[in-house]
């Protein structure tokens, strides 16, 4: 498997499960609809970043305000 650093939400989810970060791709495409992972759509694919969504998990990343 390659690694992406920008992908479709079921790239960056399988390359997160095989790095041991558990999270869906329903959780991804909630935190898309809701602004707190920025994306870039490419027709109805919306291409989101690996680093965005580990900094996320992490914490180093705060919800924009509401």
């Amino acid at each position: 498997m390659t690694s992406v650093e920008v992908g479709t939400i079921r790239e960056i989810q399988a390359r997160l499960t095989a790095e041991g970060f558990h999270i869906s791709t329903y959780a991804l495409r909630m935190w898309i609809k809701d602004g707190t992972l920025p994306a870039i759509y490419a027709g109805t694919k919306a291409l989101i970043s690996y680093t965005a969504v580990v900094e996320l998990l992490k914490g180093r990343v705060t919800a924009p305000p509401a």
